[in-house]
């Protein structure tokens, strides 16, 4: 009888969780190489999720310049802002959502409204509705395409989580680039409205597939509540949280007005795309190569050295920049080094916040990561419209790296808060 109640509760369990391998056709053990099967399924969703934020300089030059020249920066930053925002405050609820209904779910329903967003963004001809379509809609669907990729890697794997995590969020950066480069090549031969509209069916067609290789490691204990109570309480979650405002209050500067920076230098939008495609490309080196070295020196570490060397480089180089030349060292560095809070916090989540539903942990500090780009995207346009007066980014980048600076004193935090509770307590350890 107790062997006819386990079948009939694993079986149970089975059909509550429709995103996890059959028993005996999939392995479920942690660091399994079927683990490699959802993490790269995940790189390809990150192209879809994050390529368009990574990319999205070539429509703000595009609109800055061109299309609504005579209005501020401020407003157009709007557009781009409300992508990160809605993307990363609703992550809270599509996380426990993932976690409640299964991961594929939440996956398709971010399909669907991410390509409608595209396509209804095509036929839109004033900012107010670019920014309902291109900016708030898209990043609802990526709320829900986020909550399970986000926590699917670090899932499967243990000893090297950290690699895991870095090649599945690289695909961020590699849809940054060839989302760079194909927007930029579709608009110039068939007009931004077209290339809105092919990003859209690829968006479908692609995750479509990818979704179906988001196979659950173990299932997730059911919600009753929508915030992790007991997650909240601890000060990690909050100097976690702390750390993703700073970061990304501050980060999406570069990323947003490279390509103006390159026309006030004497380069073309052309050039802009360029600069944002080394920023890309690089971009991907570093999530993985970052990935490798906090499984050697821990996450915690890891991220402090990359946000101090994030500041060092951002501010000399973009404040004195004079051509195109020093932009390309900018993008090059600025790749390599400055966006590992990215690839490194679901590993920080994982390490940190075991036992708990990582869907939920990771959109209850995704929120906050939220709050930032927008406090960040609309005050960096305030700036350059009123004290940089739209000739040069001197204290734009200066709002830029205070606030990176300000997350690497949050990451400094974590760091002792967390070597408190160790009894060794040496400060040359990995964290």
């Amino acid at each position: 009888m107790d062997c006819i109640r386990n079948d009939t509760a694993n079986a149970k369990s089975e059909h509550d969780h429709p995103n996890l391998p059959e028993v005996g056709k999939a392995p479920r053990s942690v660091d399994s190489p079927f683990g490699w099967i959802p993490t790269l399924a995940t790189m390809v969703n990150f192209m879809f999720i994050f390529g368009p934020t990574n990319s999205y300089g070539v429509f703000s030059t595009y609109y800055l310049n061109v299309k609504f020249p005579d209005t501020p920066a401020a407003t157009l930053s709007w557009i781009g802002s409300l992508i990160t925002t809605s993307m990363f405050c609703l992550n809270m609820f599509t996380g426990a959502l993932a976690d409640k209904r299964g991961y594929r779910f939440s996956a398709y329903i971010g399909t669907v409204v991410c390509t409608a967003a595209y396509i209804l963004a095509s036929f839109s001809t004033e900012i107010w509705q670019l920014m309902l379509t291109q900016g708030v809609l898209f990043g609802v669907g990526a709320s829900f395409l986020l909550a399970p990729t986000n926590s699917l890697a670090a899932q499967w794997f243990e000893k090297r989580r950290g690699l895991a995590t870095g090649v599945s969020i690289a695909g961020s950066s590699i849809g940054g680039m060839w989302f760079t480069a194909a927007t930029q090549g579709i608009m110039d031969r068939l007009g931004p409205e077209w290339a809105l509209r092919i990003l859209g069916i690829l968006t479908f067609f692609v995750t479509g597939v990818m979704n179906l290789l988001y196979f659950q490691r173990v299932p997730t204990a059911p919600r009753k509540r929508i915030i992790e109570v007991q997650a909240a309480k601890r000060l990690t979650f909050w100097l976690v949280a702390l750390e993703l405002f700073a970061a990304y209050t501050g980060y999406w500067a570069l990323v947003f007005y490279i390509g103006t920076t390159a026309k006030q230098v004497g380069g073309s939008l052309q050039d802009g795309s360029r600069l944002l495609l080394v920023l890309n490309v690089f971009n991907t080196i570093g999530r993985i190569m970052t990935g490798v070295i906090a499984d050697r020196i821990g996450g915690i570490n890891t991220l402090l050295l990359s946000l101090v060397l994030t500041v060092v480089i951002e501010m000399p180089l973009w404040m004195l920049a004079k051509s195109l030349a020093p932009l390309y060292v900018l993008c090059t560095l600025y790749g390599l080094i400055s966006s590992t809070f990215i690839s490194l916090n679901p590993v920080i989540v994982a390490a940190h916040f075991q036992g708990s539903p990582l869907s939920t942990v990771m959109g209850m500090t995704n929120m906050f990561s939220g709050l930032g780009g927008l406090v960040g995207s609309l005050s960096q346009g305030a700036i350059f419209d009123k004290y940089d007066r739209r000739t040069q980014f001197t204290n734009t980048v200066i709002f830029s790296g205070i606030f990176i600076l300000f997350s690497a004193i949050a990451t400094l935090g974590l760091r002792a808060h967390v070597l408190q509770k160790r009894s060794d307590r040496r400060f040359f350890q990995k964290v």
